[in-house]
């Protein structure tokens, strides 16, 4: 158990008894199709009003296939950019040019084995991308999405300038084709999001991206929107112990 998996897990268990910090919280699900949907679900229900998710399926605004260094969400969910491309892996193969940014792909057009769709046809691939920033869209506080294949030779989330190690939030030896959702929460506002990956040809796919507002950040709110990373905290220290 190291130390940075304890300072997340024990600010989550004292942000849900009482709202004390501005810092963001990070919550992951188990891996696992089935508790991915359950924590997307939770993550829907914290929100209040409405709220806006891309799912990347709209052909006939997305072209899979097409590389672009941004891509802009149909639905105004925010930007998706390739700050830093990946090199050498298969993002550099059958036509694709790892420098030439991100994409939106379904399965007849990736190179990749691990990525794939959550809901209809289409995700969006980091194209191995050494550091993809998200700008979400101004007048939200939380986010949440899918992410298939995580970069299996770590990185971190980068959330408002706090950091989170993939080691501490996935554990390590990833296997391929893994699925988790992520939900960020933040009391004043969601601003930048990247999400940095070790190796420069691994990447992973997003989709179901998804802003919206938790509009009074009560303790079972804070509760639930901790209970992935607690399960993985307290399933950790019971293997070590």
């Amino acid at each position: 158990m190291n130390k940075a998996t304890a300072i997340i897990a024990t600010g989550l268990l004292f942000g849900a008894c009482s709202w004390v910090s501005a810092a963001p919280i990070l919550s992951v699900s188990p891996q696992g199709g089935a508790a991915a949907g359950q924590a997307e679900s939770n993550f829907l229900a914290t929100l209040s009003g409405g709220y806006l998710t891309e799912t990347f399926d709209n052909n006939t605004f997305y072209n899979p296939g097409d590389q672009s260094v941004s891509i802009n969400s149909q639905v105004g969910v925010g930007s998706f950019t390739s700050a830093v491309p990946g090199s050498g892996g298969l993002c550099d193969s059958g036509g694709y040019t790892c420098t030439k940014g991100l994409a939106v792909l379904d399965a007849g057009t990736t190179p990749f084995s691990g990525r794939y769709p959550v809901s209809g046809d289409n995700w969006l691939d980091s194209m191995d991308a050494r550091e993809m920033s998200i700008s979400p869209a101004a007048g939200y506080n939380a986010m949440g999405f899918y992410m298939t294949d995580p970069n299996d030779a770590g990185g971190r989330f980068s959330i408002g300038g706090v950091g989170f190690s993939f080691n501490d939030i996935f554990g390590t030896a990833l296997g391929n084709g893994t699925i988790f959702y992520i939900s960020i929460f933040d009391s004043v506002g969601l601003g930048g999001v990247s999400i940095f990956s070790n190796k420069p040809n691994d990447g992973y796919g997003l989709d179901n991206v998804t802003v919206g507002t938790v509009a009074v950040p009560e303790p079972g709110t804070l509760a639930l929107l901790g209970l992935g990373l607690l399960g993985l905290f307290l399933a950790r220290m019971r293997k070590r112990s």
